[in-house]
């Protein structure tokens, strides 16, 4: 089992052990492929673009269409992973018949309110991040689409930073 489905067992676990906490759990999927970002969880249309921009007020990195579902449930959570993980793009080169050609984020966003009339809501926020394959393009004699999505691996890692810094 890799770290998502371990974290996502862990947290469903450890929400059982706070019967009096009301807890919401909403997942995001994010794809950064050729310096472009799209939704993994959108699967209801043809991929499309979202936009990066940084919020007015408080300086925080938007993403403009990025959904966020709410789960209720780690089958439910991990039922989104599953689904957004078959979205990704993926390539083959002579050393890896599927090697991942984009940068992930799962992000898991959390709200806890506390007990009490006036009880305090406390926001987090995990990304986990998954990076491209990145490999020596004269061991893999990529050529073509492979070569120049090689090519955007490393300049996607500027949007990355980006997205998990804000």
């Amino acid at each position: 089992r890799g770290i998502i489905p371990r974290l996502i067992q862990h947290l469903y676990s450890e929400m059982r052990n706070m019967p009096d906490r009301t807890i919401k759990v909403s997942i995001q999927y994010l794809e950064i492929y050729n310096e472009s970002l799209y939704d993994l969880l959108d699967i209801t249309t043809q991929p499309h673009e979202l936009s990066i921009h940084e919020h007015p007020r408080t300086g925080s990195v938007m993403i403009s269409g990025l959904r966020s579902i709410v789960v209720t449930s780690e089958a439910e959570a991990l039922k989104l992973l599953f689904e957004g993980e078959t979205n990704r793009v993926i390539g083959e080169h002579q050393l890896n018949r599927e090697s991942s050609r984009s940068h992930s984020i799962f992000t898991v966003l959390l709200e806890m309110r506390m007990p009490g009339d006036d009880g305090e809501t406390i926001r987090s926020k995990v990304n986990l991040v998954d990076l491209a394959g990145s490999e020596r393009v004269s061991k893999t004699k990529s050529e073509g689409a492979v070569l120049r999505e090689a090519g955007h691996i490393n300049k996607s890692l500027s949007i990355l930073e980006q997205v998990c810094g804000g």
